[in-house]
């Protein structure tokens, strides 16, 4: 009772290694060399060239040593026969290969078994030196666009006249892929929508008695979707006081197929004050338009015109109603002593006292000056921006070597009467002892 297990492992190793070898067997029968990839042929189709045969790719066991038997075909690639002694990987065209082609068959051994695979087969060979030979790229011409016709030019060729071309088109992905296209084998194509986002490129034979040979034209930019007049995406605005006396300006708004060669136009209406009953105002046709008392109460808008070499679209503004042009007026004084310098002053200033007032209208000051016991004479008088407690810049000179009484008249911009309203202005008197200042008032609104 005690063998039988022994007997029973005895029998299921011999089990194990019968399978063991059949699974071998089976493992080494499938690792006989499998090609993958066709052998291919490199070199210049042409009597006296040498041409190379590349094994391709191939699986199975290693190593896998290979052999070559080089055949010649009829001119469309069939009807092959072996060359007799062409066993080399190298073989170079003879005479009794011109107007043929060549293929290579390449056959893998291992020690599992053998296998073969033959490649595509060569362009015709050609005579010695008279086969075509592109010495010029083809170049494409056209607008690379949905709906326009592109024309492939076939280059410059050498070799044995005549030469004739065929052509075929081929679309190509940024990424460098080109398919044919089926049927487009003219020199010239109608692009479709099929092509948009694409770039375009044709293959050009050249044939003659000795051979064939065949080169990719340059490629197009990218193929556009059709072009189409513009279209108004924002409408156009105008910007601008609008009050009578003032200057209003079109913006163009935002449109869509525009370009740096496309041109905008305008022309300008006058509408009633709720904005409708418009009528073109003659002559208004710049991207500005000067108010003018014709348009008080009204409102005015502007048709903006966007054209490019397809067509042109029109586009109009909402309508601004015109205002009368306001016109600002207010009253200023200033009390100027030395104790509102930043910087006190030298001397003795206890009665040293000014005074100024002035009024405005639109954009002009008259002002009036007066001040009494300076240490001397007062050598220049200025408006400087400032608040209190602090030192401004200059922005208008008074007057020099000043009397006083004195008034004047002077023009201020916009910034500077607006410092003026807010109190952020102030009126600085200079002599001679005191060159930074020896009196000052900050400007105040006085209505």
């Amino acid at each position: 009772m005690k063998r039988f297990p022994l007997l029973l492992i005895v029998i299921a190793g011999v089990f194990a290694l019968l399978v063991g070898s059949a699974l071998a067997a089976t493992s080494r029968s499938t690792a006989s060399p499998d090609n993958t990839a066709l052998p291919t042929i490199s070199g210049t189709a042409q009597q006296g060239h040498t041409l190379t045969a590349a094994n391709g790719t191939w699986s199975g066991t290693t190593p896998i040593t290979y052999t070559y038997r080089w055949q010649r075909c009829n001119s469309s690639g069939s009807s092959c026969g072996n060359i007799a002694g062409a066993t080399n990987q190298n073989y170079v065209a003879s005479s009794g290969d011109v107007g043929r082609t060549i293929r290579v068959a390449v056959t893998g051994t291992n020690a599992d078994g053998t296998s073969q695979a033959l490649s595509a087969a060569t362009d015709t060979i050609g005579a010695p030196g008279s086969v075509p030979a592109n010495t010029k790229q083809p170049d494409p011409s056209g607008t690379a666009m949905d709906g326009q016709t592109i024309t492939v030019s076939h280059g410059t060729w050498t070799g044995l006249q005549p030469i004739t071309f065929t052509y075929q088109w081929q679309t190509c992905t940024t990424a460098g892929a080109c398919t044919n296209l089926a049927g487009k084998t003219g020199s010239s194509l109608l692009l479709g929508l099929a092509q948009v986002g694409l770039i375009m490129r044709a293959t050009i034979v050249a044939t003659n008695a000795a051979g064939k040979t065949s080169a990719f034209s340059n490629v197009t930019p990218i193929v556009l979707a059709k072009a189409t007049a513009p279209a108004n995406v924002s409408l156009p605005g105008i910007s601008g006081s609008a009050h009578v006396g003032q200057r209003l300006t079109a913006t163009n708004g935002v449109w869509s197929g525009v370009t740096t060669s496309s041109t905008y136009s305008y022309q300008w209406s006058r509408c009633n004050a709720d904005g409708t009953s418009c009528s073109s105002v003659s002559g208004a046709t710049g991207q500005t338009y000067g108010v003018g008392q014709a348009d008080l109460g009204m409102a005015i808008r502007v048709n903006v015109t966007a054209k490019n070499s397809i067509g042109s679209t029109s586009a109009t503004s909402a309508s601004l109603k015109i205002a009368a042009r306001i016109v600002t007026t207010a009253k200023f004084h200033a009390v100027l002593r030395a104790g509102q310098e930043v910087t006190y002053p030298n001397g003795k200033l206890g009665a040293t006292v000014g005074h100024f007032t002035a009024n405005v209208s639109g954009k002009t000051l008259r002002w009036t000056l007066t001040f009494s016991h300076l240490t001397g004479h007062a050598t220049v008088t200025r408006l400087n921006k400032g608040v209190r407690g602090t030192n401004g810049a200059a922005f208008k000179l008074l007057c020099r070597l000043c009397t006083s009484p004195r008034h004047g008249t002077l023009t201020l911009t916009s910034s500077q009467l607006a410092a003026m309203l807010r109190g952020g202005t102030y009126v600085n008197v200079h002599t001679a002892k005191n060159t930074r200042g020896e009196i000052r008032g900050q400007i105040t609104r006085v209505n």
